[in-house]
């Protein structure tokens, strides 16, 4: 399911939970918190995306992933099992990309006894279970920093010698993208692997930069179309909005929407009436049948199908220059929070030029990039069109 902005609301700690921590916190700093002194060589120190410097004096042998998604990027840096180093996770892949799950479960069935979490920045995230389970460290999104920050759960966590690590995949991906891989590289001992996946990432960015003609099509992106009956969600000038603008594309929901995510009036967009629209899809379709499906289950057909009822159904869409000239694409959401962001940057590209990207092969990237880095095989739909004759 997307991600949208975090709510600032900060739940507050029950009645008896500070006595609860405290308690806790005694167990662990008088217990194997403070057994053996590591070795020099499992001490790592990184710079995090909210500008601390952290120390994880153990080593990152037992994490807990409080974004379920940064799983995308452990599982190009450790695909012999991404789920070795972790002893809990958020729970949102399994409840909205549960075609990746199934995957990762049927690989490494272990998966499956991790403890799992809520979302931080919603307050969800238990500090007790966290506590109990003595990780090295906690890995957070950087959208969770405030909440964090502002309430209980970061000092108790620093007081019970917990290391706290920030990344950020979801805004200024031109900025934060690399500097994650890397940290997560090192956590991870794997920053060979993260090198080389940045460096596919690099060249494949720059191959579309090198061909941009200086036409910029007028876009509309989105988010998870059908998922909410309404139009249209979509996004402003980061995460998916940068990938129009890599592509050369013109976001015409840039100047409308302050934040990463929000909401545009449909007669707005019948107003702008854009070139090109990308939806985005995913595994949904339980929750919404009127959803696109995208991943590792879906076909074409059916995404195809789905687009079709959506543009068919909504007034003044079938008037629209994107709908009249088959312009109209679809994209699987998950490519707006993972290290792979710049398949999705080809792929738009490609449609928004077709002559001047003629040689660019997203397909053969994608499939490049599970061989070389994932644990997974290609099957399946991440992008599809509405005419089955578009580029």
């Amino acid at each position: 399911m997307p991600s949208f902005p975090p709510q600032r609301h900060i739940r507050r700690p029950p009645p008896g939970w500070s006595s609860l921590v405290v308690g806790l916190i005694w167990l662990l700093l008088s217990g194997s918190a403070l057994a053996d002194s590591p070795g020099a060589s499992d001490r790592v120190t990184v710079t995090d995306l909210a500008g601390r410097e952290v120390t994880l004096p153990h080593g990152a042998r037992r994490v807990i992933l409080g974004e379920g998604r940064l799983l995308y990027t452990l599982a190009a840096l450790r695909p012999e099992d991404p789920f070795a180093p972790l002893v809990g996770w958020r729970d949102e892949l399994k409840r909205f990309d549960r075609d990746v799950w199934a995957r990762y479960r049927a690989r490494f069935p272990h998966a499956e006894s991790l403890a799992t979490f809520g979302k931080a920045a919603n307050g969800e995230f238990s500090i007790e279970q966290a506590l109990a389970l003595e990780p090295d460290a906690i890995v957070f999104d950087l959208a969770a920093w405030p909440a964090l920050r502002d309430g209980p759960a970061l000092p108790v966590l620093e007081a019970a010698g917990i290391p706290v690590v920030f990344v950020d995949f979801l805004t200024q991906p031109d900025q934060h993208m690399a500097p994650s891989v890397r940290l997560l590289g090192q956590l991870f001992a794997a920053e060979k692997r993260a090198e080389a996946l940045l460096t596919l990432r690099q060249e494949s960015l720059e191959a579309v930069a090198d061909r941009l003609p200086d036409t910029r099509p007028r876009v509309l992106v989105e988010t998870a179309a059908g998922l909410h009956p309404e139009c249209c969600r979509s996004v402003g000038d980061d995460n998916l909005g940068r990938v129009v603008r890599l592509a050369g594309g013109d976001n015409i929901a840039a100047e409308q929407i302050p934040g990463v995510f929000g909401r545009l009036h449909p007669e707005w967009v019948l107003a702008e009436n854009p070139d090109v629209i990308v939806m985005t899809g995913g595994d949904w379709q339980d929750l919404s049948e009127a959803a696109i499906p995208l991943g590792y289950d879906a076909s074409v057909s059916e995404a195809r199908e789905a687009m079709r009822a959506l543009t068919e159904a909504r007034l003044g869409w079938p008037e629209l220059a994107a709908v009249r000239a088959g312009r109209v694409h679809a994209l699987w959401h998950q490519f707006y929070n993972t290290p792979y962001q710049f398949i999705a940057v080809q792929r738009l590209a490609k449609w928004l030029h077709p002559q001047a990207m003629a040689d660019l092969e997203p397909e053969a990237l994608w499939r490049h990039l599970h061989e070389a880095f994932l644990p997974l095989s290609t099957e399946g739909a991440f992008w599809a069109t509405l005419e089955e004759a578009s580029p």
